[in-house]
């Protein structure tokens, strides 16, 4: 029987969606994959509308945004969650050399992936809790992933991001950090698999046996005893650079950062970030609740038949 093929949009390959390929979970479900990887949040969106990828791995905040028709297209998108990712938001706001404290970000560009979705909405919560307004005292630009951030702030172009940047890589660059994430935000849903309501309601089956593929992957990766394993498969990822590979591996284990027990959805995850899109005035009270974005019975169907 031929092999079923998914078409995946997303910004980097976690440690999950790397085993799972590797270790045969989506060849015993009779899957191939083929991922395709981005720069921005817009792309990857767009590329889900259009039909040219099947499903996402992306965030929450993303997948909401474009749902309500405030990303960077204005028209409203009928998106399903279907599968768990990862918790919390390991990022940092991190400025440039000439700035020292919030104060020196006035009147500066603030680099974002994009202005309305994503991290940059952790950083309107952040500098607002500091005293800060976004379009008052600080200006967004789009220039892309964590990479083109740090590239535009290099050149002078930007001041601040919120980036996960590697400490090596900040100190390199000669950046400094202002704030974590974490300190500000206790939940964060990120990495969740989304697609289409239509696709999915017409590939039932198959997106059942993807999500039955990603929890085998998950319990993989997060037993102990595959520690030395997973990191090597990372390795690839990091330019063979092994600090950075056994740091992937450690955040994806995090009880704080890691993936959700079993690939599970997020419920928290998702409030918490509805919360913080009414909070830079992106949504209005009442919000809806985080059932209306996520459909659990590809889930359920997937945990209920893990021992096929």
């Amino acid at each position: 029987m031929a092999e079923d093929v998914i078409q995946i949009g997303l910004f980097n390959k976690d440690p999950a969606i790397i085993a799972a390929d590797a270790k045969g979970f989506f060849n015993k479900e009779n899957i191939r994959i083929q991922i395709d990887t981005v720069t921005d949040s817009p792309t990857l969106l767009r590329n889900l509308i259009s039909g040219k990828y099947d499903l996402i791995m992306n965030n929450a905040d993303n997948v909401i945004a474009w749902a309500e028709g405030q990303g960077e297209d204005p028209q409203k998108n009928d998106f399903v969650i279907f599968l768990g990712g990862s918790r919390g938001v390991n990022q940092k706001l991190i400025v440039g050399s000439g700035i020292n404290d919030y104060g020196d970000l006035k009147g500066t560009i603030f680099a974002v992936d994009a202005p309305t979705t994503g991290y940059a909405i952790v950083g309107v919560y952040i500098l607002k809790k500091d005293g800060l307004e976004v379009s008052k005292d600080y200006t967004f630009k789009a220039f892309g992933n964590t990479t083109k951030r740090a590239e535009a702030m290099s050149r002078g172009e930007a001041s601040a991001a919120m980036m996960s940047l590697a400490d090596d890589e900040i100190q390199k660059r000669g950046f400094k950090v202002l704030a974590k994430a974490e300190d500000y935000v206790q939940h964060y849903a990120r990495g969740l698999g989304a697609t289409r309501r239509y696709w999915a309601n017409k590939n039932e089956d198959l997106l059942v046996r993807f999500t039955r593929a990603m929890i085998r992957a998950t319990d993989w990766v997060t037993d102990s005893n595959h520690k030395d394993e997973v990191i090597a498969m990372l390795m690839p990822e990091n330019r063979n650079n092994k600090p950075r590979a056994e740091a992937m591996y450690e955040e994806s284990i995090s009880p704080r950062f890691g993936f959700s027990p079993r690939s599970q959805i997020d419920m928290d995850g998702i409030q918490s970030v509805l919360q913080l899109r009414e909070i830079a005035g992106l949504m209005k009270p009442p919000l809806p609740k985080p059932e209306k974005y996520v459909d659990e019975r590809f889930y359920k169907k997937a945990l209920a038949s893990l021992d096929r």
